[in-house]
């Protein structure tokens, strides 16, 4: 399970489930009252290899497998603060990308 501020996903168990966190999006949907709501898509094969070549289209990056939970939920994380700072839902294509620009390369 990875905890990140207020964001906690168990990953694994989804996946065990033949689901995965997609995206995450920002107010304005009446459906609860959570500032942001997780995406969840269902996911039939290749479960091991979804997150990773999720992440390597919208970046570009193969990452450590080690690493993809963690990748994953930062970029969820960036893309909530960028929202909020715009104010309105963006594109987890851009969040992941501007994370990659501004955080990630920046370690």
């Amino acid at each position: 399970m990875l905890t990140s501020n207020d964001l906690t996903i168990n990953f694994e168990n989804l996946l065990k489930l033949g689901y995965a966190v997609v995206d995450v999006r920002f107010k304005d949907y009446d459906f609860c009252t959570d500032s942001h709501k997780l995406i969840v898509g269902r996911v039939d094969a290749d479960r091991d290899e979804f997150y990773p070549e999720m992440i390597k289209q919208y970046t570009g990056i193969d990452f450590k497998p080690s690493e993809i939970f963690e990748i994953w939920t930062e970029i969820l994380m960036h893309k909530i603060k960028m929202s909020q700072v715009l104010n309105r839902d963006i594109a987890i294509k851009v969040a992941a990308l501007d994370y990659i620009e501004t955080v990630y390369t920046s370690k």
